[in-house]
């Protein structure tokens, strides 16, 4: 009988040992997978993807697109643009109204302000800024803040 508890005893005290290593290695996968972010984007608003992170607030959106002071010819960039002219459908619309991001889960249409030839996007979750550098030859060219050179569009044809 004295065996039993003394085998009991180390056991229970094993045991503990083995939920904190536990607690400390699950504390840490959570650590890793919170800070993952491929491309060092920053969440601004809540969204279906992030709505579990209660610091996260709504950011400010304009409640329609504010176009003002134009150094662009908008007739040009106005339209349905694509990065492949061979690809099953196009990137975005663009029309006075919105930026409308083709193939997006839920409302695809976004507000924007563009501002001389300075565009910013408000998306659900992000905002992403651009210059627009050309509207020539049914080419739309936008250099986007987070990249070095400018993204080269396509009107789309179907």
């Amino acid at each position: 009988m004295f065996y039993c508890l003394i085998l009991i005893s180390i056991s229970c005290k094993h045991g503990n040992k083995k939920d904190a290593l536990n607690l400390e290695a699950e504390t840490e996968l959570k650590i890793d997978s919170m800070e993952a972010n491929l491309n060092n984007k920053k969440s601004l608003t809540s969204s279906e993807y992030n709505t579990d992170y209660s610091e996260i607030e709504n950011i400010e959106r304009p409640e329609k697109t504010i176009i003002r002071n134009l150094a662009i010819d908008t007739s040009k960039a106005f339209g349905i643009w694509t990065q492949d002219p061979n690809g099953p459908h196009a990137d975005f619309w663009l029309t006075e109204k919105s930026f409308y991001v083709v193939d997006y889960d839920g409302d695809g249409a976004m507000p924007y302000i563009l501002d001389k030839n300075e565009i910013t996007i408000f998306y659900k979750d992000f905002v992403q800024k651009g210059r627009i550098t050309s509207t020539e030859n049914d080419t739309l060219k936008i250099k986007w803040s987070d990249n070095e050179q400018a993204t080269e569009y396509l009107k789309f044809k179907n």
